[in-house]
């Protein structure tokens, strides 16, 4: 999939999303600037008795408790205020506040000039954007507009703000809906859409690799309407106007109330201990490195733990992964480091299991 790029919500009649202008900020840069966790690595089962594989995990996350500032850049009074009401559904779903602000700098952009057109950038992918420009827009929301297309289009452009894709894009959708290609490209063509629009928004699924996901769930606030008359058989999705419990238990655990955000740890210092309390939930560390010399990173206690290095100031870049060398199920990692800032994440195995832990850093004797 492209790594930046305006991604539309359909109105009937739908319209065509356009490309952003070039940035000068890499996509993959931005979001590992923000968050940590944001490239992950997972171990996968193991093959024919060989060695653990590993995925890398790409999001577009922002970093978990953070306040994100929201400014309108033109509109109607009314017509922001109720998009503002709807936009803040979201924090009572994810740990993000939404501070909406008058002057200043802003990570999300509100615009309504670009007429006919909804759209956002996906998550991270704002801080590409320059600070004069939109990261979204609603381009047929009125005053008259009913207030079920507000929630169904505010509700979904605000997901993609906070980095979640299309739900027909999910790599879990692959061969799920029977789409008669030609016959979606002569519907969307009609509207004003390139082929290359439909690949990009419809047709194109990510990557097992590129993205965070859950089970195909044809609910999802994320999801397009799909008419009938574009599938082959008898296949068809409404208009989804509310949160799907999927999108709300997926959202919870990318953004988990009860984590504290990345947590000083101290070379040679007390262990700490931390609870993976949300299904999904990924803890992250900080600690500094003076001077070259060889260091040994460990989870300790009951949980089944992995155990991720980044570094060195650079939190995108992964330097090791450890699955079960330490004590039990525990992670275990030495490295030689040279001086510079790293990060340790850590995670439970099992995606839908909770525990606790403990983490520390000492250098080799």
């Amino acid at each position: 999939m492209p790594t930046t790029r305006k991604i539309c919500s359909p109105y009937p009649p739908p319209h065509a999303a356009h490309p952003p202008a070039a940035s000068t900020r890499s996509s993959d840069q931005a979001a590992t600037d923000e968050r940590v966790d944001n490239i992950r690595i997972l171990p996968l089962a193991r093959g024919g008795g060989g060695p653990v594989r590993a995925a890398v995990e790409r999001m577009k996350l922002w970093d978990n408790g953070r306040t994100l500032r929201v400014k309108f850049i033109d509109g109607l009074p009314e017509v922001q205020a109720k998009v503002q009401a709807i936009a803040r559904e979201w924090e009572a779903i994810a740990n993000l506040k939404l501070k909406f602000v008058t002057t200043g700098a802003a990570e999300i952009r509100i615009s309504f000039a670009e007429k006919g057109f909804s759209w956002s950038t996906v998550g991270t992918d704002a801080l590409t954007v320059a600070a004069t420009e939109a990261t979204m827009n609603y381009g047929w929301l009125e005053p008259s507009t009913s207030l079920r297309e507000y929630q169904r289009v505010v509700r979904h452009e605000f997901g993609h703000a906070l980095g979640m894709i299309h739900e027909h894009q999910n790599p879990a959708a692959q061969g799920q809906i029977p789409w008669d290609k030609e016959k979606v490209y002569a519907h969307y063509a009609q509207q004003g859409w390139t082929r290359e629009d439909v690949d990009f928004n419809i047709f194109q699924v990510y990557t097992e690799d590129s993205t965070n996901h859950t089970a195909f769930d044809p609910a999802s606030i994320m999801e397009y309407a799909i008419p009938d008359s574009l599938t082959v058989g008898s296949y068809a999705v409404g208009w989804n106007t509310d949160f799907s419990p999927a999108d709300i238990e997926f959202m919870r655990k990318q953004y988990p109330m009860a984590s504290a955000g990345t947590v000083e740890l101290a070379v040679g210092g007390p262990r700490t201990s931390a609870d993976l309390a949300t299904a999904g939930e990924v803890d992250t560390y900080h600690f500094d490195v003076p001077a070259a010399a060889t260091h040994i990173m460990t989870t300790e206690g009951p949980s089944d733990t992995v155990l991720t290095l980044h570094g060195p100031n650079d939190s995108g870049a992964v330097l090791a992964w450890d699955d079960d060398r330490g004590q039990g199920l525990n992670a275990r990692i030495v490295r030689k480091l040279q001086p510079g800032s790293y990060w340790l994440s850590v995670r439970h195995k099992n995606a839908q299991a909770t525990g606790t832990y403990t983490v520390g850093v000492k250098k080799s004797r």
